[in-house]
């Protein structure tokens, strides 16, 4: 088995399923598992019928595609908290230009993660930005304003949550690379596609507006990402 890949794989935890999906080059679905739940399954058997789910099918997968899985993207349908928050800049200098936007994300950031240090951020996205009180949902590179206010909206969920489903993960010598939340990726999803259609395509075709948390170095990097992605 070879350990490089070029593989992306996504373990969906819903209220009425188990899915372990696996796409290659970006778009081409090569597997796809599932389980559905019957009106039985009770909390204290949901656990062992994660990891025995999971266990299961990332070694037969490993097997059929003879690659090791060194990571995966877990999709969870609850628990999530959305908190909405707002930070405003005044200009001190000639312009507000995009030193002054990294700051304020960077400062709004440590804020909501010292405000709930019992939680993971797995989502930041700018809703809207309003320059000199003027709304706007994108923001040229070329901007100019006397005040800057960014409305953001940041998903969080437990780290008891986060550390038990890399408990179960771990095992197998496997990471998670990035949480998903089911209700993020409907919203932003498009005609006909499904919630792992629409997280691959997030993945490569990056949202202007999201801040991305994740340590990787891509080409084509997105306008706010070759800002921020350093934050973690």
């Amino acid at each position: 088995m070879s350990y490089k890949s070029n593989i992306d794989t996504f373990f969906f935890v819903g209220s009425e399923k188990l899915s372990l999906v696996l796409f290659k080059d970006k778009n081409k679905k090569i597997f796809q598992k599932e389980f559905l739940f019957d009106e039985h399954i009770k909390r204290e058997n949901l656990d062992t019928l994660i990891a025995k789910f999971f266990g299961e099918n990332i070694i037969k997968v490993e097997k059929e595609i003879n690659r090791f899985i060194n990571e995966i993207n877990l999709i969870i349908f609850s628990n999530f908290l959305s908190i909405e928050a707002s930070i405003k800049k005044k200009k001190t200098r000639d312009r507000i230009d995009m030193r002054d936007i990294t700051h304020m994300l960077f400062d709004l950031k440590q804020q909501i993660k010292e405000n709930n240090i019992d939680k993971s951020i797995v989502h930041m996205r700018i809703k809207s930005f309003l320059l000199d009180k003027k709304k706007h949902l994108t923001l040229e590179d070329n901007f100019e304003c006397s005040e800057l206010c960014l409305q953001i909206n940041f998903i969080c969920l437990s780290d008891l949550i986060v550390n038990e489903f890399s408990k179960k993960i771990n095992k197998y010598q496997i990471s998670i690379n990035k949480i998903y939340s089911e209700e993020y990726l409907k919203e932003y999803s498009h005609k006909n596609e499904d919630i792992f259609q629409t997280a691959t395509r997030l993945k490569y075709i990056r949202d202007e507006n999201e801040v991305h948390l994740v340590k990787k170095t891509l080409t084509n990097q997105g306008f706010f990402e070759r800002f921020f992605r350093f934050f973690n």
